[in-house]
């Protein structure tokens, strides 16, 4: 009976801890079913799709020259436009002649400015806490501009930053009138003028209309846009390209017209790319300029299999981009905005959909759909997309596809910020996520 009884003790131990095992593992078998998913939001992106290449750019310039002596004065900056015989700068006997021109035309541009502010002081809206920070702002954008050099744009914000300080010295009460203030300036513009008025500076006017430029680099003359159909694959090479000499006497050029072009080598596949896109810009990092507009001007090419030169035409012109000659450029043929996702995150689902002819018969229709994996509360939801690109690990989806852009209305679509499945095992619509297990 003992023996009995110690046997039936012992199969009931044995039969808990066969139990305590299978519980262990499906527990296991659970967890690593359930909680090993990883999500990722499906953010809102711009992407580009782009050909990286060096472009030479090519310009109509004429040197422009003074043979005489004295210290040159420029009147416009790199970039502005100019018109035919218009002045470019001014020769005057010494640089001190030279710099009281410069003083007398920052008095005038106070003057200017100090009379603005009187005649509008009643039309002031502005509170001083805003003229506080549009103090601060010009200021801040005056340190940058000259930590980058660009010392035009940083005199420019000191005076506007100067301009917002008048004004609150009117708003708060501090100052009634810049009369006394006005009347003292031009009594320093007079002094100023009187030390040079019997001796005028000389001018060096533009013999062309365009954009002024006071650098000069010696490439001017190796190609221009008569040239521009026959440039061929290897032309553009860096050891072919010969500068000229400048000569002592050059103080700089004009780039007539409003059009410059840039010259690039692509490859055959590239340059068909490139005619069939509906829209081209270049992004130019040196020039910190991005998405600049163009126009395909024409390929040169041997053969539809060979490599070719693409020529592209633009307009936009600023202080860098009338000075850029061989730089690094990416030709930019499409860009895309919709929403991102992994890669590893897409799969194709089959949908089977009941559907009905015209005659009123049902029948069975089973369709392959491209779709991700969205978290939900607990629950794994299958939501289509479409995709407008794909890169290297992502593809870019439609934000708001119409239902003709779609495979099926039998599930819902990716919208922005759902949080997507990007890892996870043993996926399928409507399973349920046990989120507090870890």
């Amino acid at each position: 009976m003992e023996k009995d009884s110690a046997t039936i003790i012992k199969r009931i131990v044995v039969a808990i801890i066969s139990i305590l095992i299978i519980a262990y593992v499906v527990s296991v078998g659970l967890k690593a079913n359930f909680t090993q998913i990883k999500t990722e939001t499906a953010n809102i992106m711009t992407v580009s799709d782009s050909i990286p290449t060096k472009g030479y750019f090519i310009r109509d310039e004429k040197i422009i020259t003074y043979d005489g002596s004295g210290v040159i004065s420029y009147l416009l900056n790199d970039g502005e436009k100019i018109s035919k015989d218009e002045a470019v700068a001014d020769v005057y006997s010494d640089t001190q002649a030279a710099n009281d021109k410069k003083l007398i035309d920052k008095l005038q541009q106070q003057i200017s400015d100090l009379e603005q502010l009187d005649n509008s002081v009643n039309s002031i809206l502005m509170a001083p806490d805003d003229l506080d920070k549009n103090i601060s702002s010009n200021l801040s954008k005056a340190k940058v501009s000259a930590s980058e050099k660009n010392f035009t744009e940083a005199d420019k914000n000191i005076t506007s930053a100067l301009y917002s300080i008048n004004q609150r010295q009117l708003v708060t009460g501090k100052t009634e009138s810049y009369e006394a203030k006005i009347s003292e300036l031009q009594g320093k513009v007079s002094a100023l003028k009187k030390k040079y008025e019997n001796n005028m500076p000389n001018s060096i006017n533009s013999q062309k209309t365009g954009y002024f430029s006071s650098t000069v680099d010696g490439y001017e003359t190796y190609y221009n846009t008569s040239t521009l159909e026959s440039i061929k694959v290897g032309d553009l090479d860096s050891s072919k390209i010969k500068k000229k000499d400048v000569g002592k006497n050059v103080i700089g050029k004009t780039m007539e017209g409003v059009y410059w072009y840039v010259a690039c080598e692509v490859t055959a596949d590239e340059a068909i790319s490139i005619k069939e896109s509906p829209s081209l810009s270049v992004d130019i990092p040196i020039a910190n300029n991005h998405n600049i507009s163009v126009e395909l001007h024409c390929i040169n090419q041997k053969d539809k299999n060979s490599d070719a030169v693409v020529i592209l035409k633009g307009s936009y012109m600023n202080s860098e981009m009338i000075n850029l000659r061989r730089e690094d450029i990416s030709i930019i043929k499409n860009t895309y905005n919709g929403i991102y996702v992994s890669r590893n995150a897409v799969h194709d689902q089959q949908i089977t959909e009941t559907v009905t002819d015209k005659n009123g018969k049902e029948t069975t229709e089973t369709k392959s759909v491209k779709g991700v994996y969205i978290l939900v509360g607990n629950e794994l939801l299958f939501k289509q997309i479409v995709p407008v690109y794909t890169g290297e690990g992502f593809i870019i989806c439609m934000q708001n596809p119409k239902e003709s852009d779609l495979v099926t209305d039998e599930i819902g679509v990716l919208k922005a910020y759902d949080d997507v499945v990007v890892e996870g095992a043993n996926l399928y619509d409507g399973k349920i996520i046990d989120r507090t297990s870890s």
